[in-house]
């Protein structure tokens, strides 16, 4: 978790203060065959040690009925659950998330090549219809692409796809088959990936996700 992102987009993530209170022990990764393009899928069918879950008084991380919820509950920290155990330099993020209910003025997406609390990009949505693309760095945040309203994104509760390329500099986000960004930064060459969740203006929000894939480029 962290500080919550101000206003629509600059409210950044300072610091990204994880909590693994329910989590049981991680087994140690299995290296994928190099010539395998998946290299991780989850559906979030019941709970795994794969990822970050607790029960706090500002946020929650659970999975319940197919799909991994992450709750902001308003106590103004953002909230991620981190694929424990695992780095990773070019990755491609697959995942459906979907608004569930408090505040519409939220991000919801995924962190890529994230090295500690204060050093990570994030790739997010809003449920009222706005996209971000940003880098913090030792703790201080940049807009890399946005906050921008755009079409493409699917409001209120209903569901969208999201894609987060990290491929050597470039950096692209994709939603809905229908939207793409891209823009390159060199800062951040390998890192962990996690699911994000944060309420803007100090309100609580819900967000759901599902189908979650990781390839290799």
């Amino acid at each position: 978790m962290n500080d919550s992102l101000t206003a629509r987009g600059l409210r950044l993530l300072l610091p990204l203060l994880i909590l693994l209170t329910a989590c049981a022990p991680t087994p140690e990764p299995t290296a994928p065959p190099e010539t395998a393009a998946e290299l991780f899928t989850d559906a979030f069918a019941t709970p795994t040690t794969a990822w970050a879950r607790f029960d706090t008084t500002e946020s929650a991380a659970y999975v319940q009925q197919g799909e991994f919820y992450l709750e902001d509950r308003g106590r103004g920290k953002s909230v991620y659950t981190q694929l424990l155990g695992q780095n990773f330099t070019d990755v491609v993020i697959q995942v459906t998330v979907r608004y569930v209910e408090g505040t519409q003025d939220n991000w919801m997406g995924v962190l890529c090549r994230q090295q500690d609390e204060e050093n990570y990009y994030l790739f997010a949505i809003s449920a009222d219809g706005y996209y971000l693309m940003l880098k913090v760095e030792n703790g201080s945040s940049t807009p890399l692409e946005g906050p921008t309203a755009t079409e493409a994104i699917n409001t209120g509760l209903a569901k969208n796809t999201l894609e987060a390329r990290c491929e050597g500099e470039t950096l692209t986000l994709r939603l809905n088959d229908t939207f793409t960004v891209t823009h390159t930064d060199s800062s951040f060459q390998e890192g962990a990936v996690a699911l994000f969740t944060d309420a803007v203006r100090g309100g609580t929000t819900t967000a759901a996700f599902d189908d979650f894939r990781l390839l290799r480029p």
